[in-house]
């Protein structure tokens, strides 16, 4: 249901030495204000500010639907508060930032705050039938929790996060597991944080749209203990001296860690891998160089130019200006992904039973995507190939993407 903000009571604890935090205190959280007709109010209390612009943060098709644009300024009363009213606005999840007098602020009004990487941002839920799956809803629900899983083919542990469905505490049953990679620059918490995994899947097993299952989600950078949100001083990733090292360690250390200590069906028929971006390319090495392994494989707008030795210059598509997203004007070396991933074949047919390969449209990967795509018709592979118009390299595409997937997979 729609959130009715003006129906809010929590106040902010005042600081009597802050004459700002003592104003703001002085009024519920109220803002920002989602109207019947899908218009939103924002609202920052800044009476020094010189100038504020509101900042659509999210990226992509969900940037662009925002009908005043990305960049709205707001007006400032004679009380020294900035307002604006935008929209209506799509259903989606957004994210935003003031940018106020040349820096960008969190809205402090508003509790909602999610990460990307490192940067944080606002959140903005606009209810809607594509966001209806994304929102806590009063069905059963799962459990996520925080594991720390030993990696002894890196000599690291990792920090990963688990979700168990619904019951899964009170039950002696075994589930199938899938095994989700976040992308290029996320971490462990990606797929929860910005994808909406935990919500997803409640959702969806409650409406008997997928299967009660079990989804582990790791870090994908082999130097990496956990996000660095919660281990500060994180280095960045370093180089490996094999760049697919993960694909290799998520077989030979998390599979047999997650199946020996939750009840996951150690069965190829109950085993899903996938991912996006940088994590789609991941769960592809691991399923295809242990063919018998995976039954259900899924890439969500897959790196597949980054795959070592296989990107190759192209020349630019004529689209090129309204893509968004890494590596446009770069393809795939199709022979030389065959031979490097001898499984892709007819053989492969026997074993996947199902290999998901998606991208949006607007999507910088979009020609290398492409070339997996012939290269798998090509060699007499079978796969579910989905092209969604309108989107980029984006989590709006990435959720959208996942719900699919997992309404498809141990059926």
């Amino acid at each position: 249901m729609p959130r009715n903000r003006t129906d809010a009571t929590r106040r902010l604890v005042p600081d009597p030495a802050d004459p700002i935090s003592a104003r703001m205190a002085s009024r519920p959280v109220e803002f920002p204000a989602i109207h019947a007709d899908g218009r939103v109010t924002f609202r920052l209390d800044a009476p020094e500010a010189a100038a504020v612009t509101l900042r659509n943060t999210t990226g992509g098709l969900a940037s662009a639907a925002w009908p005043e644009g990305e960049s709205v300024a707001m007006t400032k009363d004679g009380a020294g508060v900035w307002t604006v009213t935008i929209g209506p606005v799509p259903p989606e999840f957004y994210t935003y930032a003031f940018f106020v007098d040349g820096l960008n602020v969190l809205d402090p009004e508003n509790p909602l705050v999610t990460r990307d990487g490192p940067g944080y941002r606002s959140r903005l839920e606009i209810p809607g039938e594509r966001t209806v799956n994304y929102a806590y809803r009063e069905v059963p629900h799962g459990t996520l929790s925080r594991i720390y899983v030993p990696y002894p083919s890196l000599g690291i542990e990792k920090r990963t996060l688990v979700y168990t469905p619904p019951g899964y505490e009170h039950s002696d049953e075994s589930f199938p597991v899938l095994y989700l990679q976040h992308g290029g620059g996320g971490d462990e918490e990606a797929w929860t944080e910005l994808g909406r995994v935990p919500e997803i899947m409640d959702n969806l097993i409650a409406q008997g749209l997928a299967r009660p299952m079990i989804v582990v989600m790791s870090n994908i950078y082999f130097d990496q203990v956990a996000a660095r949100d919660y281990i500060p001083v994180v280095p960045a990733p370093g180089i490996p001296p094999d760049p697919m090292i993960f694909p290799k360690a998520l077989v030979a250390d998390l599979v047999p860690h997650v199946e020996a200590t939750y009840r996951g069906r150690a069965d190829p028929a109950y085993r899903a891998v996938a991912g996006l971006s940088r994590g789609g390319i991941m769960s592809f090495a691991a399923a295809f160089d242990n063919i018998d392994m995976f039954d259900w494989v899924g890439t969500f707008a897959a790196a597949w130019s980054l795959m070592p030795g296989l990107g190759r210059d192209i020349p630019p598509p004529p689209d090129a200006d309204d893509l968004r997203g890494p590596e446009i004007g770069r393809g795939v070396d199709r022979e030389r992904m065959a031979a490097d991933y001898p499984a892709i074949g007819p053989e492969a047919n026997e074993t996947l039973r199902l290999l998901y390969v998606g991208v949006g449209e607007k999507d910088g990967l979009i020609s290398a995507h492409r070339d997996v795509r012939d290269l798998l018709r090509a060699k007499g592979v079978e796969f579910e190939c989905l092209e969604l118009p309108g989107f980029g390299h984006e989590w709006p595409y990435w959720r959208v993407a996942f719900q699919d997937f997992v309404r498809r997979i141990f059926r």
